[in-house]
């Protein structure tokens, strides 16, 4: 089948190639009479982006074939062409903080919008491309990703560089046994694919080690670049036996979500993610690109999970929002969602000004953007809403604290 689509795209591609190969002969033909050689270099470049939009791949390895130079004509067009194309959010069926609230007692969901230090390098399945080193890209959508089974051996790698062995007991919780093993239990952790919105190329050059003198020359490599931001989300569903104790499982959730703590960290800062870790490939900062979430399906009574804003900012929030009530004639601050603000007949100057006192509200939840108690399920059954404890981290050293803190909280029944 694969045979029978790109005999098809070759027939697609054959006016293209054809002009491609006039204009270049052309080209050739004009040595010293500079505007007609000028006028062929252009027809050359249109030829070469028309077969690009067509099939680049295979324009580039027909050439190749063949020992042809127009090789590098098809693959400079496909350089300047190269976009990442996104999925829709409707496909990419991510958890939120709020999902936790469904899950098992002492559940928790991990939630980590990174920044790339340095460009991020993966190996795709494909073999018919342009490049010998193509980037890892969702199959239909064809967006760069790192695949959950990517992040889960990232991790399971980093936490045995820092010591953790395969037998170790929170390793087995975490991750499951191996496939060699018997008892076939599964893993406590679930991973979710990440998704990146920015493909680039970047150049590497291996030198010999006897000679300092580079082996092959310069070498391409599609990756997600410097600087792009994506997200890391993690859940823990926990399990065990019937008969075991309260103050047991606590203590295994508390271990398991120190570990796993310490894991992302070392993965994400120190030893990489993807291919070519070993010479700094697939680093994030420390710092996030956003405040990132852990929410755990327990009550911690007296645990301070989330940063406050100081006394005195809420007083001053609280104090615009009665003004701008009583300014306005009404009777409370409404909780009007982003659809509801937008079919009320407020003016955009006042829809402005509620949406920056909304942000300030100490009940907008900004990271979901939404309310943290919709005002329906408060009124109906309050009671019926599970205990969640959610806390807020800005860098990836604020996690670790903040997980050993919460797990210290469980360790103690739930109490400080």
């Amino acid at each position: 089948m694969e045979r029978d689509y790109y005999a098809f795209r070759q027939a697609q591609l054959s006016n293209s190639l054809s002009e491609l190969e006039q204009a270049a002969e052309k080209f050739e033909q004009t040595k010293g009479q500079k505007d007609a050689r000028k006028q062929a270099k252009g027809k050359m470049e249109q030829a070469a982006n028309k077969a690009v939009k067509i099939e680049p791949h295979l324009a580039y390895l027909w050439y190749e074939a063949s020992t042809s130079e127009l090789d590098n004509s098809i693959r400079d067009a496909w350089q300047k062409s190269l976009t990442a194309s996104a999925i829709p959010e409707v496909f990419r069926a991510m958890p939120d903080s709020t999902a936790i609230a469904q899950m098992p007692p002492l559940s928790f969901l991990v939630h980590i919008p990174f920044r790339l230090q340095k460009p991020y390098l993966s190996k795709d399945e494909r073999d018919f491309y342009l490049l010998d080193n193509p980037l890892r890209k969702e199959k239909i959508f064809q967006t760069p990703m790192v695949a959950a089974t990517g992040w889960k051996g990232a991790l399971r790698a980093a936490l045995w560089q820092l010591g953790y062995k395969e037998d170790h007991e929170a390793i087995l919780r975490l991750f499951g046994n191996p496939r060699s093993s018997e008892e076939g239990q599964a893993g406590r952790l679930h991973f979710y694919s990440t998704f990146f919105d920015k493909l680039s190329l970047e150049v590497i050059n291996p030198h010999d080690r006897a000679t300092g003198v580079g082996k092959s020359g310069p070498i391409l490599m599609e990756c997600v670049p410097q600087g792009t931001t994506g997200d890391l989300v993690l859940l823990y569903v926990p399990f065990g036996p019937i008969e075991q104790s309260e103050a047991a499982r606590h203590a295994e959730v508390a271990q398991d979500m120190e570990v796993l703590a310490e894991g992302i960290q070392a993965m994400l800062t120190i030893y990489g993610f993807g291919a070519k870790t070993s010479s700094g490939f697939g680093t994030v900062e420390d710092q996030l690109s956003k405040r990132g979430t852990l929410s755990l399906r327990a009550e911690l009574p007296g645990f301070d999970a989330s940063p406050k804003p100081a006394a005195s900012g809420i007083e001053e929030a609280l104090a615009e929002i009665a003004q701008f009530v009583a300014r306005q004639g009404l009777q409370e601050f409404p909780r009007w969602t982003k659809k509801e603000l937008e079919q009320s007949n407020w003016g955009g100057k006042k829809q402005s000004e509620y949406k920056r006192l909304r942000k300030r509200h100490p009940d907008w939840d900004d990271q979901a953007n939404a309310w943290r108690v919709p005002v329906e399920e408060t009124a109906s059954a309050p009671s019926q809403t599970p205990p969640v404890t959610t806390g807020d981290f800005d860098t990836l050293s604020k996690l670790r604290d903040l997980a050993q803190r919460a797990a210290t909280h469980l360790r103690n029944g739930g109490k400080a």
